[in-house]
């Protein structure tokens, strides 16, 4: 690839964003010390910078996302986010605020859409599997056969194997699917409720029938 438009910062680094053969996700944990993920898509960085969150949860700064083209040049995409800008205040004249004007009831709070990571959570006690990692990236290659274990047991709805299945999470690889098995067993087990319950309602309803 040939050197990033020079006409402006925001040009260079817009045009290493669009040829971006890969993505990392690092998250300062402090004391010099760096949890560090890889993609090769902008999507897979976005959820996998969420996991390091979640795995994080004392960490208040947000994952550092960087794109690299296929010369090794750079461009940080995101961090921590920055502050919503505040709206000026505006003063309203005196004469349009009544004396002793009853206060109007507050409005009630609006429903929170639910992140990425609350959503597959949701999604997991719901009985919902999550998807199998993509590990079509070269750093994930040593790895594969291992998820595709792993991916066979949640086929099979095996949640004694998953959970004595041995992973060590230590680095990005084994991290994103320990991080899938405890997902899948969360589905299975309300698979599994569901259907016990589904049974034991549908048994009271025949006994009641039948008296």
């Amino acid at each position: 690839m040939n050197t990033p438009n020079l006409t402006s910062p925001e040009a260079y680094n817009a045009e290493i964003i669009a040829n971006a053969v890969k993505f990392t996700a690092s998250l300062f944990l402090g004391r010099g010390e760096y949890a560090t993920i890889e993609a090769t898509t902008r999507d897979e960085i976005d959820q996998l910078a969420e996991m390091l969150s979640t795995e994080h949860p004392k960490v208040k700064s947000k994952p550092v996302i960087t794109a690299f083209d296929a010369a090794g040049n750079q461009a940080i995409i995101s961090g921590q986010p920055a502050k919503a800008p505040t709206a000026p205040r505006v003063e309203k004249p005196a004469k349009e605020m009544p004396a002793k004007e009853p206060k109007a009831a507050a409005a009630p709070a609006a429903e929170k859409v639910l992140g990425k990571r609350a959503q597959i959570a949701a999604d997991a006690e719901a009985g919902i599997i999550p998807a199998k990692p993509d590990f079509s990236a070269p750093t994930h290659a040593r790895f594969r056969k291992k998820l595709d274990e792993i991916a066979a047991l949640v086929e099979k709805g095996d949640v004694k194997a998953l959970k004595t299945y041995p992973i060590n999470p230590v680095s990005s690889s084994p991290k994103a699917m320990d991080k899938y098995r405890n997902l899948a067993v969360i589905a299975l087990e309300a698979q599994r409720k569901a259907a016990k319950a589904a049974a034991k309602a549908e048994e009271a309803s025949a006994t009641g029938e039948a008296q």
